[in-house]
This record gives C-alpha cells, sequence and structure tokens, in this order.
C-alpha cells in the first residue's frame, strides 16, 4: 500500500464544473450554497494539509433536506467529470491505467469512495480530494464509517498517510494433508509510528482484509504452480526461486512491500516443504 497522487487542479472549480453540468433549476437551488460550500473546500484543504480531517465532523454544514439531497445528488460515477476523475487518479506515473482498488489490492475500481462519507457531509460529494476509486467491496465495508471510537480516522487515507516502505503484512505457509496451509497476520516492527499502525490495523480489520485474501490465495499459488513447473528443462529450484524472488520484489516496488500477492508468493518458494509441493 502506497500514498497516491491527488486531484491535480483546483477542487472548487473541479466542483463549479459538476455544478454548470446540471439542469438550470439545479444550478439555481444549488448557487444559494455557494459560499458556504466554497468556505467548505476551503476549510477542507487546510484540514487536509494539517492531516486533522477529524475535525471536520465539528464544522459539518448546516441546511435542510432539499439542499443536502440537491448536493448529494451531484455525485455519479457514470457522470463524464467523474469518469474523467477516475481516469486521473488512477493514472501511473508511467501513463498506465492501475485500476487495482488501494484499500485492498485484491479487487478492481468500480466506484469512487467518499472518504468523507457523503451521507453526513454532503457538501464534499464533488470534493475531488474526498474522493478515491475503489472496489465495491471495500466502499460497501466502509459504508458511512469513518471515524473509531476516540474520534480518530479509521482507514488509510492514501493522499495523506506516509505509509514507510516497511513491512508488517506477512504470510506463514507449511503443508498439512497434501495441501498448503496458510496464516496471514499483521506483525509491526519496533518503534513503528503508534498512530498510523492504529489506523491500519482498524483498516484491516474493518475491511477484513486477512479473510479476503485467504479466500482469494488458492488463484495466487494455482498460477504460482503453473510458473513453476513450466520453467525451462534444466533450471535449478535456486534459480526458479531466485527468479520468482526478483519478481516479487518488482511487485513490491511498485505496489508496496506489503503487497499481498507477492508477500505470498515469496512465503511458498522460500519454504522449502510448499516449494516441493508446487514442483
Amino acid at each position: 500500500m502506497k500514498k497516491r497522487a491527488k486531484y491535480s487542479k483546483n477542487p472548487y472549480g473541479f466542483h463549479k464544473e459538476v455544478v454548470n453540468r446540471k439542469q438550470l433549476s439545479r444550478k439555481e437551488k444549488l448557487s444559494l450554497l455557494r459560499r458556504k460550500v466554497r468556505r467548505s473546500f476551503g476549510l477542507y484543504k487546510r484540514m487536509m494539509a494539517a492531516d486533522t480531517l477529524e475535525e471536520l465532523r465539528n464544522h459539518q454544514l448546516k441546511m435542510s433536506d432539499w439542499k443536502a439531497v440537491a448536493l448529494r445528488g451531484l455525485y455519479s460515477y457514470r457522470a463524464k467529470k467523474f469518469k474523467e476523475l477516475k481516469i486521473e487518479l488512477t493514472t501511473t506515473s508511467k501513463g498506465r491505467i492501475s485500476n487495482v482498488c488501494p484499500y485492498c489490492q485484491l479487487d478492481k475500481v468500480g466506484t469512487l469512495d467518499h472518504i468523507l462519507p457523503k451521507t453526513p457531509f454532503p457538501e464534499y460529494s464533488s470534493m475531488p480530494w474526498n474522493l478515491i476509486p475503489c472496489c465495491s467491496t471495500c466502499n460497501s465495508k466502509k459504508d458511512d464509517y469513518w471515524l473509531d471510537e476516540n474520534n480518530k480516522r479509521c482507514f488509510i487515507n492514501f493522499y495523506i498517510d506516509d505509509i514507510p516502505p516497511v513491512q508488517y503484512f506477512f504470510a506463514d505457509v507449511s503443508v498439512a494433508n497434501g495441501k498448503i496451509a496458510i496464516n496471514f497476520y499483521l506483525r509491526f516492527p519496533v518503534g513503528y509510528d503508534s498512530v498510523l499502525q492504529t489506523r491500519i490495523e482498524k483498516h484491516y480489520k474493518k475491511l477484513d482484509l486477512l479473510n479476503r485474501y485467504l479466500e482469494n490465495s488458492d488463484d495466487v499459488i494455482t498460477e504460482l504452480e503453473y510458473f513453476v513447473r513450466n520453467y525451462a528443462p534444466g533450471v535449478s529450484d535456486t534459480e526458479i526461486i531466485s527468479s520468482i524472488n526478483r519478481t516479487c520484489n518488482d511487485m513490491q516496488d511498485l505496489m508496496g512491500v506489503n503487497y499481498w500477492k507477492p508477500v505470498l508468493e515469496k512465503a511458498c518458494v522460500n519454504t522449502p516443504a510448499v516449494f516441493d509441493l508446487l514442483k
């Protein structure tokens, strides 16, 4: 898991373009909220820069139901502006589209998640810095939950959180009754930032990531098995293992050292009993 680049242009300018695409009657209603929304966007930007987004719970706009509905209605994943936003946010530094959900690194992007949920925060429904590409499973599990019992963020914010390139996600593998047994777990090194550690632990728990990885592990192992068995004849086990480790390292350089797939693959090929079963 790695930090991502946020929307590169003016967030309020994006919002205005979204509003301008609406029918005249809706634009007129939304114009009544223009100054309040602009101030809210400025507040979001300042608190995002200071990593104090939690404080926005004390600055929610007070508005009538119809105004809240109008603001929430600005967001539509199928609308052209949001499709363009999704493309920008999923385009890598190499100009390639990566449709892997950043929350789980498992499923494909199928929506844009509102980091501050749009139900309690309709004013940020079309705030691009509040939107991040996300799979439908993570979006559903996250729901309107964003603060813990201590009013601290409980999900990684990939625009704010600097996750050190230090491994905390691990896989133990073994052979039991002729099958590969897997145990995923988190283990943080001594001295790891305690606030970030708590946030990461809650992120994994709320999104049920360890169980979801386990449910998808057979596909990874099957692919790895084919790869190992179809190596050119005469290539030694040491060379095969070294090659797979290099490939996994490349994947971790791209996706983060805690990307679950290479962690699992490395555990498999570097555990002799498991590697022998793969062969």
